[in-house]
């Protein structure tokens, strides 16, 4: 996506050695609105973890855009202040 606010592409991330999500892959654009859902246990908490850069939890594999730059080595109060969260 060309305009992508937000690009998820085939992440995996593991607790404690216990894999979580398992090739994810999410695109926002600028402007949309996405609802998250799904059963108990899904991974809908352990998404929002990951983005908010909590250090429990291991990216394993993928990448994770915001507004073009990586978050793999952002620290969370980095993350809050581009306004991610």
């Amino acid at each position: 996506m060309a305009n992508s606010f937000l690009s998820i592409k085939n992440l995996h991330v593991e607790v404690g050695g216990q894999k979580i999500l398992k090739g994810l892959d999410l695109e926002m654009g600028l402007g949309e609105i996405h609802v998250i859902m799904g059963p108990n246990g899904a991974g809908k908490s352990t998404l929002a973890n990951v983005l908010m850069g909590h250090p429990r939890y291991e990216v394993a594999a993928g990448e994770i855009i915001f507004e073009g730059s990586s978050l793999a080595d952002l620290k969370t109060h980095h993350r809050a202040q581009q306004g991610l969260f």
